[in-house]
């Protein structure tokens, strides 16, 4: 084991390194000792879960580890990531932790961790606690060598808060129209706080994968499968419906033909509503990925007027660039929504309160709503691998250098996923036969090297 975070905390198999209960112990140790608040003897860390079966395991874990260390532990019980920060602020807490694997299944789980200000860690600290971690030496000097623990409590009004905080961010002047809304809540996170939230608003809600047993998190529904919503709005006729992942920051959107919406479109239509183009030189009015479609670029600047920045993929990268040009609005076609006047992270519950907000002061229907631009086609492919190496990440390299699959006409992506082992392939351009042509070329191409 070289290496603990990837490109969003930690994510592994469970009871794999990094992940073992071992590492898992010296993780949640190392990661106390760094940010741990060393003036204050009251310091404090919120531990928030999803509904992973081996959220049981792991809970324990970091609650036992941050113990060890002095700290007193919040248990926050299952609630979308993006309560996190909120907690930190509220109960005036040095650390966050949430035990997620996202959007994986349930053989999956993961550690993101954020500081006293509802931030992700950064790499330079990420790098501090892998120093710890990886070496006995150093790991050796951190040990708690006083009798005092701290201690664990449970806060029973978690949900309460979060969902008081998401009533707050709509506007004063919310005109509460009555809308039928379907929500997928994934078996995840938002499985209890969504629905409720959506009924208290006046809507008219209907709930699926919202039963989650420990290992249907993710499975087959959720932003990562829309085809169950899809069926489900068609049938109630409902104005639209709302997919969110297993930890609730993310969400795609299906429309009242069950046609999805995913993230480009919503930060479209969030620019449109909500931004006005900045006039300071050498800054961003918004923050998008390398993923992100051509035509979502088009629009932004030539209809809107407003300045983008492409980041590399992961919704730290796009957080980051946001900090830096104190832009409002960013995100990734994946589902990850972040509006920074509210909320430091993706915000799937969130992002869908702000579209019933758009739709309520818009009387069109929501496909009408989100035909802002004409998309380019994109094609996606993953590709599975069992070692990463040196041949591989050279033709990678090579092939997003070629430019006979980058130019005017074409747009080709490939890279590594920072949380699985899995090659993603992009390309995109006006032309579906061109496309479709260069994505089997590189397929052909890089086949052999994922030995």
């Amino acid at each position: 084991m070289s290496k603990i975070f990837g490109t969003d905390g930690i994510r592994c198999l469970v009871n794999k390194e990094p992940l073992t209960a071992e590492t898992c112990l010296k993780i949640s140790k190392s990661v106390a000792y760094i940010l741990r608040n060393k003036g204050n003897n009251n310091s404090r860390v919120v531990v928030c879960k999803d509904t992973r079966l081996s959220g049981y395991l792991y809970e324990p874990l970091v609650t036992a580890g941050f113990i060890s260390m002095g700290l007193e532990v919040i248990l926050v019980g299952p609630l979308p990531t993006p309560a996190v920060p909120l907690m930190i602020k509220t109960l005036r807490a040095d650390i966050g932790v949430m035990i997620t694997a996202s959007h994986n299944t349930y053989e999956y789980n993961g550690l993101k961790f954020f500081d006293r200000n509802g931030l992700k860690l950064n790499q330079k600290i990420e790098s501090k606690v892998e120093k710890l971690v990886l070496s006995s030496t150093e790991y050796s000097k951190i040990a708690n060598k006083s009798f005092i623990s701290g201690k664990a409590r449970r806060l029973e009004d978690a949900s309460g808060r979060y969902s008081e905080f998401l009533k707050n961010c709509l506007s004063k002047n919310y005109i509460k129209k009555k809308l039928k809304i379907v929500l997928d809540c994934a078996n995840g996170a938002t499985y209890s706080i969504a629905p409720n939230l959506f009924w208290e608003l006046g809507h008219e809600i209907t709930t699926i994968n919202n039963n989650p047993n420990g290992t249907n998190i993710n499975k087959n529904c959720g932003a990562v499968n829309t085809q169950n919503l899809s069926k489900k709005v068609i049938q109630k006729k409902a104005d639209i419906g709302f997919a969110f992942d297993g930890d609730g920051d993310r969400i795609i959107v299906v429309d009242e033909r069950g046609v999805e919406v995913d993230g480009d479109k919503i930060i479209a239509l969030f620019c449109k509503n909500f931004l006005k183009p900045k006039k300071i030189p050498d800054q961003f009015d918004v923050i998008i990925t390398v993923m992100s479609n051509m035509g979502l670029e088009k629009y932004l600047t030539d209809k809107l007027n407003l300045k983008i920045k492409r980041t590399a993929v992961g919704d730290i990268n796009v957080i980051n660039q946001m900090k830096k040009s104190k832009c409002l609005i960013g995100g990734e076609q994946s589902g990850h929504i972040i509006m920074s006047k509210f909320s430091n992270s993706g915000d799937g519950i969130l992002a869908a309160l702000k579209i019933t907000e758009i739709i309520s002061k818009n009387k069109m229907i929501t496909s009408k709503l989100f035909d802002l631009y004409k998309e380019y086609y994109q094609e996606k492919i993953d590709l599975f691998y069992k070692n990463k190496n040196k041949n591989m990440i050279n033709i990678i390299d090579a092939l997003n250098k070629d430019k006979s699959l980058n130019n005017k006409n074409i747009r080709s992506l490939i890279r590594l996923s920072g949380t699985e082992p899995v090659l993603r392939i992009l390309v995109e351009g006006e032309s579906k036969s061109l496309v479709k042509a260069n994505s089997k070329k590189i397929k052909n191409i890089i086949r052999p090297y994922l030995v």
